[in-house]
Formats: structure tokens, C-alpha cells, sequence
């Protein structure tokens, strides 16, 4: 795995988990994920998450986002998303690490996949291909070619 993913995805678990988040509740997803997993390798701005989380939790969340302001210069923004995922979807900048953190639906199977020095779960490649199809901007659908392509 790219090494300095590997130290953002750790500096980001550390938020996490000063927020006094389980990793049996987190997941990595996005292009960290892809890399450890060997498919598709390349310095990430952000690190993606899936939480599972309360609604009272997820409210306090969505506070902390509302206090935080993310720019927009740092980090992918809402209005990049469809409107049905915005509502499960925060971004916070802490300390100049970007992370974008998804509530975890049931509708999507949690992954079995663990990354082994960090002990959070690794979003399956079926789950990310999926995610990218159903937010379908330009870079997610290169993001699939490049996927598909590596994995040929």
C-alpha cells in the first residue's frame, strides 16, 4: 500500500476514534480502500468512510460538519452527490485531513474484509464499483474503467 495513504488512513482512524468511534463500526472505502487491496494505487486527498452509527450520533456528526465548514478546495462537497445520499453524507476537515463519512445503510452488506494493521473494515471492490455507479460523475466512471481494467 501506498505509504503516505497508509499514514493518512491511520491519522483519520485516529479522529475517528477520538470521537469514540469501534472499529467493528467503521469502513474504509474509496480509493484508500482500493489500495489495500492492491487494485488501484494512488495518492488519496481524503479517506473515505461508511459508519455504522444511532441517529443521535449521526446528529451530532452532522453539527460537528455544520460547525467545521469544510472548504471547498479541500474536499469533495455535497452538491457533487446526488440528493438522496446527501442526508447520509458529512465531510469534516480536521487538521487538514479531509474525511468523508457515510452513514452506513442496510440496504448494503457490511464488508467482511478487515485490513489487518489497522483492524476497520475494507469496502469490498463490488461495493465501491457500486457506489460509484449509483453517484455516476465523470471521475467515478474512469475510477470503473481503471478498476475493471486492473483487475483484467
Amino acid at each position: 500500500m501506498n505509504k503516505n495513504n497508509r499514514q493518512l488512513l491511520q491519522k483519520a482512524l485516529k479522529i475517528l476514534k477520538d470521537l469514540h468511534f469501534k472499529e467493528e463500526n467503521i469502513m474504509v472505502t474509496g480509493s484508500v480502500a482500493l489500495d489495500i487491496q492492491g487494485v488501484l494505487s494512488r495518492p488519496a486527498h481524503d479517506v473515505d468512510f461508511i459508519i455504522k452509527t444511532d441517529d443521535t450520533t449521526w446528529g451530532c456528526l452532522k453539527l460537528i460538519e455544520a460547525i467545521n465548514l469544510v472548504s471547498e478546495e479541500s474536499s469533495t462537497t455535497q452538491k457533487e452527490y446526488p440528493i438522496h445520499s446527501k442526508k447520509n453524507f458529512i465531510a469534516l476537515n480536521v487538521d487538514g485531513i479531509v474525511l468523508n463519512i457515510w452513514r452506513h445503510s442496510e440496504n448494503f452488506d457490511w464488508s467482511p474484509i478487515k485490513d489487518a494493521e489497522t483492524g476497520v473494515y475494507v469496502a469490498t471492490i463490488n461495493y465501491i464499483i457500486n457506489a460509484k455507479k449509483l453517484y455516476g460523475r465523470d471521475k467515478d466512471y474512469k475510477d470503473i474503467y481503471k478498476i475493471v481494467r486492473n483487475l483484467m
